[in-house]
């Protein structure tokens, strides 16, 4: 058939013939955006809202984030790193349930509509579209114009509050990590200065036994007037408060008896004084315990999002809302479809005529 020239004339002809039928072709193309636009009316597209809330971030700062190893289980190599995630961890946050129960609550409260609306059903229509932090594109799609402005607007005011509270806690984090340091700090001191005094209350019950099978009356050796004054120092060292330890101490050539009091009075000083430092590392431990609750806490209500991130509402703006399918659209997809349709055919038309 393609080598035949007077079929290639027919078929040119044919083409040239139907252009000539141009009703026809008209006929195709509006049946098609009628066909369309009664689609479009049964049918009818959704409607979209848009608006805008920025987003800022100090990445410089993430030192004050010590917490987010923690959180994350992973190290940032640098600050794109950290920055990357932050937005990611905001991207998931503000489509998680807790944001999509509190948005249904609100919307609720405006229409019944809303009532029969599950928080899944409600994600399945929002969108946010980011690159970095600034601007951030928030989405909602709905079958009327007031709904997918209600519910745009209202899930941008549930990001903001409860971003603003879950940054909240991540900036108490901080307070809490200084007011755990603290604590560990002092219970370290504690346990250090226990056995330091433990080592000297050993001390004095090993010279409470020398002493004691020595005459009363009679004089101790140098050696353990030395050694005695040595350990009575460093009792004056740890408890400063005791200014008795030194001025107490019996002279030189005191009876052993004089250093056995002494001994006894620095082993009951002793001993109440680990006494105390037992007490006080109770409570220490409780306290620990307290703040590390109220750390963990605060670290699941930050949701692992920076004490630096701030989100603000951008001032002046309404939702800005279209159809997604106008009716404009849909006259003009249904008339392209109807052309196809003819092309089809008269395809069709001419290749029977052409094996015939």
């Amino acid at each position: 058939m393609t080598n035949d020239p007077m079929k290639e004339w027919v078929v040119r002809d044919e083409i040239l013939a139907a252009f000539h039928r141009w009703p026809v072709i008209v006929i195709f193309a509006l049946a098609g955006a009628v066909a369309a636009l009664v689609v479009s009316y049964l049918w009818p597209a959704p409607y979209r809202a848009n608006i805008e809330i920025s987003v800022e971030l100090n990445p410089y700062r993430i030192l004050d984030d010590q917490y987010l190893p923690a959180f994350t289980n992973a190290e940032f190599r640098n600050v794109d790193d950290y920055k990357h995630w932050q937005m990611l961890q905001l991207s998931i946050a503000v489509m998680s349930d807790q944001y999509m129960m509190e948005t249904l609550e609100r919307l609720r409260e405006i229409d019944p509509y809303w009532e029969s609306i599950d928080p899944q059903s409600l994600r399945n229509t929002l969108n946010a579209e980011w690159r970095n932090a600034g601007l951030w594109l928030l989405s909602a799609n709905a079958d009327t114009q007031l709904r997918s402005a209600d519910a745009v607007d209202t899930w941008r005011d549930v990001i903001i509050d409860l971003t603003r509270d879950a940054v909240a806690s991540s900036q108490a984090l901080f307070d809490l990590e200084l007011t755990l340091r603290s604590l560990n700090d002092q219970l370290v001191e504690n346990q250090l200065q226990t056995a330091v005094l433990d080592d000297l209350l050993q001390r004095l019950r090993d010279f409470s036994i020398v002493l004691i099978d020595q005459e009363p009356d009679a004089p101790i050796s140098i050696q353990i007037h030395q050694d005695l004054f040595a350990l009575a120092t460093q009792l004056a060292n740890i408890l400063p408060g005791e200014q008795h330890i030194l001025l107490g101490f019996p002279d030189n050539n005191s009876p052993a008896g004089d250093y056995l009091i002494w001994i006894e009075q620095m082993r009951l000083l002793v001993e109440d004084r680990i006494r105390s430092l037992q007490v006080e590392n109770d409570l220490l431990v409780a306290e620990i315990s307290s703040v590390s609750s109220q750390w963990e806490a605060a670290l699941q209500e930050g949701q692992g999002l920076a004490a630096t991130l701030t989100l603000e509402n951008r001032k002046n703006t309404q939702p800005e809302v279209r159809q997604l399918r106008s009716y404009g659209l849909a006259a003009l997809i249904g008339s392209m479809v109807g052309l196809l349709v003819w092309i089809v055919v008269f395809l069709v038309k001419i290749t029977r005529k052409g094996y015939q």
